[in-house]
């Protein structure tokens, strides 16, 4: 009997054929896709493989803040959110004796935990926010292992705190990091302070476990890292001592708020930038915005006689006079209808031919308008505009206004007359500061800034405005103008001062005109044969009687200039 199975040689030839032909198919795709993998895409598979196996740090410091002697101004806490997950222990630890941990140890009634851990409708309860690290990890987290508590999360977060208090707020700012939110230096500073270093990466093998090597380094595994360290030009002693001279006056002169800032002429270097009213920047939430923002920087006043300095370096740079110039001091003029007096004319009705210093000693508005009228209108424009006056200084804290100066095609007579002795221009007080220091840097100008360790050096520009003559010509008239004034305003053991005081009128911000109230100010540097400090001191609507700049600002520019001597050993 045949097989019915039976397979002709021939069929079984061609289906052997087939399947040899197949399997080489597909082991030739194998081959290939294996050396795809292990030729072409190696160096990707390397790095993917490497990236799998490390894992990023999920926890790392932002960088500390530190004044130019090393005080530390501010830095990083760990704190905790506490966070209650109800599938996880609805069938454990009963809920009173869960509430019982948490209330403890945070400080609320147990019932309103309890009733919290009861939202058994919600995957997440929030517990507590922003608790302190001890309390979590020397009393909270002890007691739940101990007792077996499942449910609890305990999520790790940086606080920002600032060790001095109200010691510099308006120049740190303030950072919050669950609304991404920042001012001052947290804010200017912020690329700088959470630039990490390079570190070799730590590989992890599929069980979580570190894999070591030779060069693994146990420590530095646990460790979080930091963010780059920011070093602030100000100094410490010169900061508190011009926020307490600041505070004094204030406080005497019922006045609305001021500032002061010390700098250094030669390099631009902020020592100290005192703005009242304060704040602590641990609590700056509970603060009004108005409080948090720095005035000095973003607000423009009309800096009255101050601004005359620069009218008479103008004037003498330009060459519309010289430094033995003679002016007929009337007590008032009418220019285009305007009728223009100096502040003393009831008292001194026509003073007559004055000199400079005559001029810087009495304030005289009526010989600042008529050496400001000498000057042709552009060339007096230009020698503002070099100046800095209606530009931003490029300081390195947010929020700084660029002042008025009205544009040229727009001066007329008397606008240039009124410019002459600080009205129709407003400026900010680190312009103005900024700008008198140029005179004290023998005609540098030099752009203001706090923080030390610039990563770009070129963002400091050094631009010469001046001449060398004039500045010394500048500041023998005001020291000695100072010298033989009745004010004490200037006038400081050890040191002789170059320097102005101001007072001007508060413009109506409805409209034209002016309010009741003043501004009084101070701008002055030291010592004048060789200025290492300028500090100008500017107080807002001081409310008591004969406020004048010598006698509001002038008092506090004596008195801080006078620690500042002795902090830097002048």
């Amino acid at each position: 009997m045949k097989s019915l199975f039976k397979i002709k040689p021939q069929k079984f030839k061609q289906w052997s054929l087939f399947i040899q032909i197949i399997i080489c198919f597909f082991a030739g795709i194998i081959i290939l896709k294996l050396m795809y993998l292990q030729i072409i895409q190696s160096s990707e598979l390397k790095s993917k493989a490497v990236q799998n196996r490390s894992c990023g740090r999920s926890f790392s410091y932002r960088g500390e803040i530190f004044d130019r002697n090393g005080v530390r101004l501010a830095g990083d806490t760990i704190i905790y959110d506490i966070y209650a997950h109800p599938k996880y222990y609805v069938k454990g630890k009963s809920l009173p004796e869960m509430a019982s941990i948490l209330a403890k140890h945070l400080k609320q009634p147990q019932w309103t935990i309890e009733q919290k851990l009861g939202q058994y409708e919600h995957s997440t309860i929030s517990i507590a926010k922003n608790v302190d690290v001890n309390t979590v990890e020397k009393k909270i987290k002890p007691e739940v292992l101990k007792q077996e508590i499942r449910g609890l999360d305990f999520v790790k977060k940086n606080k920002r705190v600032y060790p001095q208090g109200n010691l510099a707020s308006h120049i740190l700012g303030y950072i919050n990091f669950d609304a991404n939110l920042a001012a001052g230096v947290e804010k200017t500073g912020h690329t700088s302070l959470v630039s990490l270093p390079d570190v070799r990466p730590i590989e992890y093998d599929g069980k979580g476990n570190v894999i070591y090597d030779f060069y693994t380094d146990p420590k530095k595994i646990t460790t979080p890292l930091n963010g780059s360290k920011l070093v602030l030009t100000i100094d410490s002693a010169i900061q508190l001592a011009a926020e307490t001279e600041l505070a004094k006056m204030i406080k005497k002169t019922d006045a609305d708020r001021g500032a002061v800032i010390i700098l250094n002429p030669k390099n631009g270097e902020i020592l100290g930038f005192a703005v009242s009213p304060t704040y602590d920047p641990n609590k700056y939430n509970v603060f009004n915005p108005s409080v948090i923002k720095n005035w000095a920087l973003s607000d423009v006043y009309p800096p009255g006689s101050t601004f005359k300095v620069l009218t008479i370096a103008s004037a003498l740079e330009t060459g519309a006079i010289t430094k033995n110039e003679k002016i007929e001091d009337t007590g008032k003029i009418k220019i285009q209808g305007w009728e223009i007096k100096n502040y003393d004319y009831y008292k001194h009705p026509y003073p007559g031919m004055i000199n400079l210093v005559d001029l810087f000693e009495h304030s005289s508005n009526i010989g600042s308008l008529k050496i400001a009228l000498k000057m042709p209108p552009y060339d007096h424009y230009r020698m503002l505009n070099l100046f800095n006056i209606g530009m931003k200084t490029g300081i390195d804290l947010p929020g700084e206004s660029s002042g008025i100066l009205p544009d040229i095609e727009k001066w007329d007579k008397v606008t240039q007359a009124s410019i002459g002795y600080g009205y129709s221009v407003a400026a900010t007080p680190i312009q103005l500061a900024s700008a008198v220091a140029a005179i004290a840097n023998k005609g540098v100008w030099i752009t203001p800034h706090v923080i030390k360790n610039y990563d770009d050096p070129e963002k400091i520009q050094k631009i010469k405005i001046l001449s060398e003559e004039t500045c010394k010509t500048v500041t023998d008239l005001l020291s000695e103008s100072i010298q033989k004034s009745e004010s004490i305003a200037g006038k400081i053991p050890k040191y002789k001062v170059a320097g102005k005081s101001g007072t001007s009128r508060k413009p109506n911000p409805e409209g034209r005109g002016y309010l009741s109230g003043i501004y009084t100010s101070f701008v002055g540097y030291f010592p004048a044969e060789n200025p290492q400090a300028l500090i100008i001191v500017v107080i807002d609507n001081p409310k008591t009687g004969n406020s004048w700049g010598s006698t509001v600002a002038g008092p506090v520019f004596n008195a801080v200039a006078t620690e500042v001597g002795r902090v830097l050993n002048l």
